[in-house]
């Protein structure tokens, strides 16, 4: 099962669209050989074909719609429209999709430490996604259930069309799911900017730098 999880590092139930401060890290490089290669793969797939603007951007304003409505029924069913829509596109299965509220978390000192936005379930397709906040159980921006939805996404087209059956969180998945993102809301692509973190090659994303470049 492949999730989307983040820190938080502020008070309260604060939470942050796709192009804010949320920690995105990338999986450690396997040691063993046939999984370093898939790592490896997928960390140099960065461009991948994406749907044009005009087909998906429609999708995310009803998504706002709903969202403003705090209408359920209504954000399953845009959800399912964007995901049916990247499928078709792509021409794969479209995935399961189930609904939650409050997103799973831990806290620490009394503060939010950990969140899960969504997860991906490989061996049957299906995509969680959470949209309430984990403390004050507030409606999820439609930005992040957006964000979210192509990260999941991007996990069932690693799997069920670009030969990464692990689906490792790469450079290249970022990247691919960044792509994604952008294209939904009628963004024009800019780079995402990388930092390493630690001692074992993981890095993180730079959101002040992304953003900077991002306009």
């Amino acid at each position: 099962m492949k999730a989307s999880k983040t820190q938080v590092h502020s008070l309260g139930d604060r939470e942050t669209s796709a192009a804010a401060d949320k920690t995105m890290i990338t999986d450690r490089r396997p040691a063993r050989d046939k999984l370093r290669r898939e790592y490896d793969s997928s960390h140099h797939l960065e461009k991948i074909r994406a749907p044009a603007s005009a087909n998906l951007a429609p999708l995310f304003g009803a998504l706002e719609a709903a969202r403003e409505a705090a209408a359920p029924e209504l954000i399953r069913n845009v959800c399912t429209r964007f995901l049916a829509s990247l499928s078709a596109f792509y021409g794969i299965p479209s995935p399961n999709l189930k609904l939650l509220g409050p997103r799973p978390h831990s806290t620490h000192e009394g503060r939010l430490a950990n969140e899960l936005f969504g997860d991906y379930q490989i061996k049957v397709a299906k995509i969680r996604l959470w949209t309430r906040t984990p403390m004050k159980r507030q409606w999820t921006s439609s930005k992040t259930i957006l964000s979210t939805l192509c990260h999941e996404f991007m996990h069932h087209l690693d799997v069920t069309s670009l030969g990464f059956p692990n689906s490792f969180h790469t450079i290249g998945f970022y990247e691919r799911t960044h792509r994604l993102y952008l294209a939904a809301i009628g963004h024009p692509y800019y780079p995402l900017k990388w930092r390493r973190v630690g001692f074992e090659g993981r890095q993180i994303i730079d959101w002040q730098e992304t953003k900077r470049r991002g306009g």
